[in-house]
């Protein structure tokens, strides 16, 4: 690792403190992705949309909210309802900006970019047809803002939706999602972000929104606290990380797991290896 990517991480580690974090271990991580599998029939689980992101959000709510979906939407209800009564409720008002409820609705929501809406499906129709991929995908670095800031409109859609759908009594949560290729942000070698982000003013009635900077940072506004990062950690020395495979990260090898416990078998944009290529020298 460069002086200048350690720097960077020193900076971000300073500016950090004062701020919040939820941490979990791997093995209640790899748990979510099993009982998403047990609990939810066949059916449910082929009927989210992995475009958007809906089976990211469902694993990441379960885990960090240690509860199953009660509901997931297949009829043009709320996408993810979550049944908080049997949960710990130690960190409710920091992951749903309220700890007076017992569920919880989320609207997921995926910010448009131009490597999902154009470049992938001409590289799988190329692919397809026996082919050469087009030409390669040429994204624009932006900052962990710009990418909150592209979100506005989503986070205004996920919040009409619930106006509609939900209810006062329950949490009401927008889960953005933005892909690395649509937006790649200039904070992704740091462990922690969320003191980097602007104040949030998300529509009324929102009490909290989750963001998966896909594939590698989870953080969550709520009302109650602002921002914090949610973190997947190993909290003694004998716990061991999964191994995955070489560019990979962590929680894509989670989301390999829980299609694969699944058995969805459609092809997921947000699982994808990075590999550096170059030429020989002699």
């Amino acid at each position: 690792m460069s002086d200048s990517i350690n720097d960077d991480i020193a900076r971000s580690l300073d500016a950090s403190v004062g701020t919040h974090v939820v941490a979990i271990s791997h093995d209640v991580m790899d748990a979510a992705t099993a009982v998403l599998s047990e609990h939810l029939p066949p059916e449910t689980l082929n009927a989210m949309k992995l475009a958007s992101g809906e089976h990211l959000a469902a694993m990441l709510a379960t885990a960090y909210l240690n509860a199953v979906p009660a509901a997931v939407d297949v009829d043009g209800g709320v996408d993810l309802t979550f049944d908080l009564k049997a949960s710990d409720r130690l960190h409710l008002k920091t992951l749903l900006g309220r700890d007076d409820i017992e569920f919880a609705d989320f609207e997921v929501k995926s910010v448009p970019g131009t490597f999902r809406e154009k470049y992938l499906p001409a590289a799988t129709r190329a692919m397809e047809r026996g082919e050469e991929k087009p030409p390669a995908h040429l994204g624009q670095v932006v900052s962990a803002n710009d990418v909150i800031e592209a979100s506005a409109a989503m986070i205004g859609k996920a919040a009409g939706q619930l106006r509609d759908k939900s209810s006062p009594d329950r949490a009401r949560v927008a889960f953005i999602v933005s892909h690395f290729f649509d937006r790649p942000y200039v904070e992704c070698f740091q462990p922690l972000i969320s003191h980097a982000l602007a104040p949030l003013d998300p529509p009324e009635g929102i009490d909290a929104v989750w963001m998966y900077f896909a594939p590698l940072h989870v953080l969550v506004w709520s009302a109650a606290g602002g921002w914090s990062d949610l973190l997947l950690v190993s909290f003694t020395e004998e716990e061991k990380g999964p191994e995955h495979a070489y560019g990979m990260e962590l929680l894509q090898h989670y989301e390999g797991l829980f299609l694969e416990r699944a058995r969805i078998d459609k092809p997921s944009p947000f699982f994808f290896e990075l590999t550096v290529s170059g030429t020989d020298e002699e």
